[in-house]
């Protein structure tokens, strides 16, 4: 919980920041880059936590990987974290500040998963169905997954809509063994 705070309260200095000196955008991407980047790294990530690595190697591999390529605002936060020894949460930090991004916006996040991909006309569809319900802009992301069956589930905050064969086999299923 502490940690989620300090996160927390990282990511806001970092937007007001960015805000401030007009680079707001460009801390997205570079935070959203961080996340990916740690995501698709699973041996990345497990080395910001360790304890066993020293924070100057840590600091010396964020220069390599990022040093250059990110704003130097993202790269300063990196930075400060880093020798405040609190490497641990950077991920977590990013999260946040994506996450205040979209509020700052009155962007939604929205995520949409089927058994395939869909065309363009069905995803502005999803997408007018969110921005109907929340009244705000939308960022769908999409995924496949092809145990559904058929159908799709749509995630919105805290909601879901799950049309999925696979749900309605299973509240079959229920039905059956009830009576």
């Amino acid at each position: 919980m502490a940690e989620s705070r300090a996160s927390h309260r990282y990511a806001k200095a970092l937007l007001e920041l960015a805000i401030e000196q007009g680079v707001l955008e460009q801390v997205n991407e570079d935070m959203s880059a961080f996340v990916k980047v740690c995501n698709e790294n699973r041996e990345f990530e497990l080395m910001l936590k360790s304890p066993i690595v020293p924070h100057y190697k840590k600091l010396s591999i964020l220069e390599a990987i990022f040093k250059g390529k990110i704003h130097s605002i993202s790269f300063s936060m990196f930075e400060i974290i880093t020798r405040k020894n609190r490497e641990a949460i950077l991920k977590d930090i990013a999260i946040s500040f994506g996450d205040l991004f979209n509020i700052h916006h009155n962007i939604q996040v929205a995520e949409l998963i089927t058994t395939f991909e869909i065309d363009e006309q069905t995803r502005n569809k999803f997408k007018k169905i969110v921005e109907e319900t929340t009244g705000k802009k939308v960022d769908l992301r999409e995924k496949i997954d092809r145990s559904l069956i058929g159908g799709y589930v749509l995630k919105i905050a805290d909601q879901q809509i799950d049309e999925s064969v696979k749900n309605k086999l299973r509240k079959i299923k229920m039905d059956l063994f009830q009576n």
